[in-house]
């Protein structure tokens, strides 16, 4: 099924859990808009921080969760059709990327790591480890036993 596997071998598929790896740092290292307006930033990245800032605290905080599961799912989808071992290279990957894409933001301006966006990062990660594992080998074998 398509949703658990790219539909081919080829190489290429990677770039899906790459790209959005990218929008991620991307949207998690991005200064906020004062800092930008500081440094003379275009009125686009300017407008798009702002964009992203506008949230409630909270909710940026638990945006997190869903974020990093669609992460850490693309990665274990990509790796599907490779050997076992790969299963637990996504696996790394996920949890890995989620605690350096938090510390990450030691090195932003005007921004800095928090242990509650790390929480749910890795929730996220452990979330989708789940949902993948369990429901894999339930949805691609209709007639086995939960």
């Amino acid at each position: 099924m398509w949703i658990f596997s790219p539909p081919s071998e080829h190489c290429l598929w990677v770039l899906l859990p790459l790209s959005f790896s990218f929008l991620l740092q991307l949207l998690t290292g991005l200064p906020r808009p004062d800092l930008l307006e500081s440094l003379d930033a275009s009125d686009l990245l300017i407008e798009f921080s702002e964009g992203v800032f506008s949230y409630p605290f909270w909710l940026q905080d638990l945006s997190h969760l869903p974020l990093f599961a669609l992460f850490s799912w693309l990665w274990y989808w990509y790796c599907n059709n490779k050997p076992t071992i790969w299963a637990s290279h996504a696996f790394h990957i996920s949890w890995s990327y989620a605690c350096i894409n938090e510390l990450s933001q030691f090195f932003v301006p005007n921004r800095f790591p928090s242990l509650g966006d790390l929480i749910m990062n890795l929730l996220g990660v452990a979330l989708s480890s789940y949902l993948y594992f369990y429901l894999t080998p339930r949805i691609l074998k209709p007639g086995s036993k939960k």
